[in-house]
């Protein structure tokens, strides 16, 4: 298992956020039952991500975190799931609005995306809840209160 991070220039990670995404990250594949998989974090800023957004979901802004499924014939050779993208500045104002730690909150963001990744999404009610609750149980895990409480 392993996490390839990729941050913007402007952004540096440090090394407690990096381990608390890899530790993240393995405590997913746990509990999935994934193995020998790997994802791409590349961390954006709000101009970066608002273009992906634009082109990929046709919506015109920023946003927190993109998820991008690995549909490409080679993951059966990398087994790479995917990419995810997330916007270090849209995580630090959300932070900031709802009173929450930036790497918490972004642990939460790389956490969701992943769900994503895996095919869970919240345009249901019920596929929300399920989602949901395995975002609770993994940020308890890692020591991370609900963030949506």
């Amino acid at each position: 298992m392993s996490l390839h991070i990729i941050s913007h220039k402007n952004f540096k990670i440090d090394k407690p956020l990096s381990k608390k995404l890899s530790a993240a990250f393995d405590l997913i594949c746990i509990e999935e039952r994934l193995s020998n998989c790997s994802v791409n974090l590349k961390i954006l800023n709000d101009s970066e991500i608002k273009n992906l957004n634009r082109k990929f979901r046709n919506k015109n802004k920023p946003t927190n975190v993109l998820s991008f499924t690995n549909e490409d014939i080679s993951k059966q050779v990398t087994n790479n799931l995917g990419d995810i993208a997330i916007s270090y500045e849209y995580v630090e104002l959300e932070s900031k609005e709802q009173n929450k730690k930036f790497d918490n909150h972004f642990i939460h963001m790389f956490i969701h995306g992943i769900y994503h990744i895996l095919g869970f999404d919240h345009e249901s009610d019920s596929m929300a809840d399920v989602m949901e609750d395995k975002e609770i149980l993994l940020l308890k895990k890692l020591n991370i209160k609900d963030p949506y409480k």
